[in-house]
């Protein structure tokens, strides 16, 4: 490599980025200001020029080229790194955005550049199926632990937005690595500890861009903690959301979805420590449903979809017509709806059933069993009229449609394991997720297939779990 006639010694991050990299001994300045790990440089003894006259004269002749090997090898974290940022800072998610401005401030503090380290080395042994990456991740999370366990026992960093950030990687790491919500403690260990911070930190903290980002974020991720581990929502959480909401829009779908998802948790928990009697528990199912119905029914215009109708039997399409959304986040929110009233209505049908197989003769609540599963169906064919929109483009998988694929497995599963054999919507969903698998490499969708296949009823949020959590969805 040659640049203004001299060979390039600069890191291969600045080389990326074609930055002037300064050469300081150790590490080059550009690296400590991201936060990022120097490479080093190259030792210009160690570049040569490569006579490449037969390659040449092989392509004039319509001949296949040798391979020419390469000398540069990217260290593995810091290609995880950039898929992490690709995903959750820049691009797709921007879940953790605030990480560009903290590292914008000033070089990240240690603690918190070993958690980045950590949770992107998960976030790529996942993403891209490379069980390589997955010890160092491990090692490096082992390391960061004790960093962060003295960031919060120092008055600098105890109330700190580096070290709220830190514990809330060191949250999703968990939730990459954990399949297992409900029998971990780790599981919920983490943000428990980012709950705990917040009751330190000044009110004023809300008032600045990354402040109210990180609550939110703990507060979303905490919410939806408590769901998938079956957790009760604890009061710090009711606070917490209390504190936040002057500072966000309140007719916002995602706020008031959340809203009604703490609704839901608690009364799961009513019901599963049989606070409820039968009548109560499909009274209160009923309210809740219909609370989801007005939410979705009210959209802003900015959020509304419109259908497309295709003939009967048209590939990827489960009936003659898909749903097409302003963008993906739009069609995430309906369907977080959609799964709420699916398993809303699945307790009311179950629970209706329960009574009916308790008395004799034929009974009036038949009716009401077959009014819940119509709003099951309905829901699951709404869920797969959201597909086509994403699933369908290219052969080709880029990075964003194969995240776009990867968010659809748990609604599609929610579907396929609730919906009445009559609709297809099963044998659709596993063809479905077949296909992504087969053109987007998605393994998991591979997994739900066969999950769905062999109908060994693993619960929605268990397998919420085996698939990342919020990792990808929140």
């Amino acid at each position: 490599m040659v640049f203004n006639g001299k060979p390039s010694r600069a890191c291969a991050h600045c080389r990326r980025r074609k930055l002037r990299c300064d050469l300081h001994k150790d590490a080059c300045g550009q690296c400590v200001r991201a936060g990022l790990t120097c490479s080093g440089y190259r030792d210009p003894d160690q570049l040569r020029i490569r006579d490449e006259s037969q390659s040449v004269i092989r392509k004039a002749r319509g001949l296949p080229s040798a391979p020419i090997a390469t000398s540069i090898d990217t260290p593995l974290v810091d290609r995880a790194r950039a898929a992490f940022f690709s995903h959750y800072v820049l691009g797709f998610a921007k879940t953790y955005d605030v990480l560009e401005r903290i590292g914008r401030q000033a070089p990240l503090d240690k603690h918190l550049a070993v958690s980045v380290d950590a949770v992107s080395l998960a976030f790529f042994s996942f993403q891209y199926d490379a069980p390589r990456a997955f010890k160092p991740s491990r090692e490096m999370y082992l390391s960061a632990l004790p960093l962060v366990k003295n960031a919060v026992t120092t008055t600098e960093f105890l109330a700190s937005d580096s070290t709220l950030l830190a514990v809330l990687l060191l949250d999703l790491f968990e939730k990459l690595t954990n399949r297992s919500p409900i029998s971990s403690e780790s599981w919920m260990s983490h943000v428990k500890g980012a709950l705990a911070l917040v009751k330190l930190r000044r009110p004023q903290q809300l008032e600045t861009y990354v402040g109210l980002r990180l609550s939110v974020r703990l507060f979303t991720n905490m919410l939806i903690s408590c769901v998938a581990g079956d957790s009760p929502i604890p009061p710090a959480l009711i606070k917490l959301r209390s504190d936040i909401q002057p500072h966000v829009d309140v007719n916002d779908p995602k706020w008031r979805v959340s809203g009604l998802v703490m609704k839901y948790a608690n009364f799961r928990g009513a019901v599963r420590e049989g606070f409820l009697k039968p009548s109560d528990v499909i009274t209160q199912a009923k309210r809740l449903d219909s609370e989801f119905g007005s939410l979705a029914r009210d959209m802003p215009p900015a959020w509304i979809s419109h259908r497309i109708s295709v003939p009967t039997g048209s590939p990827g399409v489960l009936e003659h017509y898909y749903d097409v959304y302003p963008d993906y986040f739009t069609a995430q929110t309906c369907n977080v709806i959609r799964i709420m009233r699916i398993l809303l209505n699945n307790l009311i049908r179950t629970t209706y059933a329960s009574i009916i197989s308790d008395s004799t003769g034929v009974h009036h609540h038949e009716l009401n069993v077959a009014f819940a599963s119509h709003i099951i169906d309905t829901m699951a064919k709404e869920i797969c009229a959201t597909g086509p929109q994403f699933t369908q483009k290219p052969t080709h998988s880029s990075p964003l449609r194969k995240l776009h694929c990867y968010t659809l497995l748990f609604p599609f599963y929610v579907a396929a394991m609730f919906a009445s054999p009559e609709t297809k919507v099963r044998d659709w969903v596993i063809l479905q997720l077949k296909s992504i698998s087969g053109h987007s490499a998605i393994r998991n969708a591979s997994i739900v297939a066969e999950t769905l296949e062999k109908r060994q009823n693993t619960s929605p949020w268990s397998m919420y779990a085996i698939l990342g959590s919020y990792a990808f969805a929140a």
